[in-house]
């Protein structure tokens, strides 16, 4: 994926403040010309994201965002440049009391009521049973419903490793957090991703929402390949997509992984 460097505070959570100028000015182009990038984020309230935004859909990303302070108004900017998703639901977004510590009063809109009332806005909830309690993700699963809602691990390095020191992003110069063995924690007390795998969030979902398992499988697969507009090659089974194919037993757990049609050990 690809983010705009922020040049205004927004909401990192367990990231470093990063200041850069506006994207206008960023060498954005070369890295979506890679055609390797599918997804580009950006928090809607920075200056240049309209910018950003319409470069991103130029190059048929899937345009979201972010770690983000936004309001209603600067979301409907963002969704007419071409955003139409946003990055892990209650995480690291705006609230309507964000917004009054922004605007004072009246009362505005924020990131969630904007996903909750337009139905062409996609989502996704980190299901590790750590960031969101069940009712959050049973409330998701019902407003989004399971086309515009996906599961996303959010995962780092700490991926089924012991407890102990971890680093974001470079691994020599990264941000450090700390893992518990069940979720990342940032020195300044914030959640800091999971450290937990799709099959986990395809358990938990299951286990602790009204979702049925088809419902399921397709957010954490079909949803997902079609916001990203590759679902004509992956994302379900069918004669002439991709065989990667993961084989789940009756408690959900993985038996075989399959990768371009071939067994991993």
């Amino acid at each position: 994926s690809a983010k705009l460097p922020p040049v205004v505070e927004c909401r990192t959570a367990s990231h470093e403040l990063i200041r850069g100028e506006n994207s206008a000015k960023q060498p954005q182009e070369k890295y979506f010309a890679t055609n390797l990038i599918r997804v580009a984020t950006c928090a809607a309230e920075l200056p240049g994201a309209d910018e950003f935004y319409n470069l991103a859909r130029r190059h048929q990303c899937l345009v979201t965002c972010g770690h983000s302070n936004s309001s209603w108004n600067e979301m409907q900017l963002a969704f007419d440049a071409g955003m139409r998703h946003v990055d892990h639901f209650w995480c690291a977004m705006s609230s309507v009391p964000s917004m009054r510590q922004r605007f004072n009063v009246p009362m505005q809109g924020s990131m969630a009521e904007f996903v909750l009332m337009n139905s062409e806005m996609s989502t996704e909830v980190i299901a590790d049973g750590c960031h969101l309690a069940p009712e959050l993700l049973e409330f998701a699963y019902r407003m989004k419903g399971a086309t515009r809602l996906c599961l996303v691990t959010d995962c780092n390095r700490a991926l089924d490793m012991p407890p102990g020191e971890y680093l974001f992003g470079n691994a020599e110069e990264g941000t450090m957090f700390r893992s518990d063995g069940k979720v990342g924690w940032a020195p300044n007390g914030s959640l800091a991703s999971s450290i937990v795998g799709m099959d986990h969030m395809v358990r938990h979902m299951r286990q602790n929402t009204s979702a049925s398992l088809p419902d399921v499988i397709r957010m954490a697969s079909l949803t997902p390949a079609e916001r990203t507009e590759i679902s004509h090659e992956t994302g379900s089974l069918e004669v002439g997509k991709r065989a990667d194919i993961v084989l789940l037993d009756s408690a959900l757990k993985v038996v075989h992984t399959i990768a371009a049609g071939k067994f991993l050990a």
